[in-house]
């Protein structure tokens, strides 16, 4: 067991090395108020305003993780939906034509993780760059995120997308990398800034999470967080807990409160939602 989560750490380093090479440079961090509050600004002007029947229904039919929603946020997530579409770069990068529809499921799932969250989150974003298949130069790599921009292959997020219990859900999980690398330009698995009250707090269920994740796998424990949420960099960053972490939270918030109960916490405080309390909606 400690030889297979080895090899499948081993097997995506190449993309973690990627990711951490093109941290944020000084221009976009001190810029950072001034697109924090021009985002915020474009979500307030979308106040009140609903996707169509159409665009519900592709989310509905595409989007497992739709059905559990509860229908307090719907109004608040299609808010940013729209905002997300509105403003990020959504495009091809290897000649796909990429159509409002697979547009509309990238900013779906995007925004579900800001839905009781400030569009500012994204506030270094600017580009989604949509893969047929394997991203260029990182075939091993489904999904990459850098500060500023986030590679997605089309291929492997049609055929996990639906599932909204697998723990895996590819737009969770790079978004949430730019979402902790937005405050500092670092993905460490810290998704608050090193003057906030909650950073000593965050640091240390980040280390016992990882002690916890790494014993689960090699005693063969099945355990709500993928194995991949173990790696760590040389310079002794964990930046796949967080990652991995939010799309248990989303997708497995049940057994993932059972099991990590301070990690689970931590994230309900931060993104505002407590999934393990959501049931499966009916259609109306």
């Amino acid at each position: 067991m400690v030889v297979l989560v080895g090899l499948v750490i081993l097997g995506t380093l190449i993309a973690v090395a990627e990711r951490f090479i093109r941290n944020a440079p000084k221009p976009i961090r001190t810029s950072l108020s001034k697109r924090a509050i021009l985002l915020n600004e474009e979500l307030e002007k979308r106040k009140g305003e609903c996707l169509t029947q159409i665009q519900r229904r592709i989310i509905k039919d595409s989007v497992g993780l739709s059905s559990w929603i509860p229908k307090k946020l719907h109004q608040a997530w299609e808010e940013r939906v729209k905002t997300f579409i509105d403003i990020f770069h959504i495009a091809s990068a290897d000649g796909q034509v990429v159509t409002e529809e697979m547009k509309l499921l990238v900013a779906a799932e995007a925004s579900l993780l800001i839905v009781n969250r400030p569009m500012a989150d994204y506030r270094h974003l600017r580009r989604i760059n949509l893969w047929k298949t394997k991203i260029q130069g990182v075939e091993s790599a489904k999904g990459m995120a850098k500060v500023d921009e986030v590679d997605i292959s089309w291929e492997f997020l049609m055929q996990t997308i639906s599932d909204a219990r697998d723990g895996q859900n590819l737009i969770l999980h790079e978004f949430a990398h730019v979402i902790d690398f937005a405050d500092d330009g670092i993905a460490q698995s810290i998704p608050v800034s090193s003057s906030s009250p909650d950073y000593a707090e965050w640091k240390q269920v980040v280390d016992e999470e990882h002690e916890r994740l790494m014993n689960a796998y090699e005693s063969g424990d099945n355990y709500a967080i993928r194995a991949y949420g173990g790696y760590t960099c040389t310079k002794g960053d964990k930046p796949e807990i967080f990652s991995c972490a939010t799309s248990a939270f989303f997708e497995r918030g049940s057994r993932l409160r059972r099991q990590a109960p301070k990690l689970y916490s931590m994230l309900k405080n931060f993104y505002g939602v407590d999934p393990a309390t959501w049931r499966k909606q009916k259609d109306s």
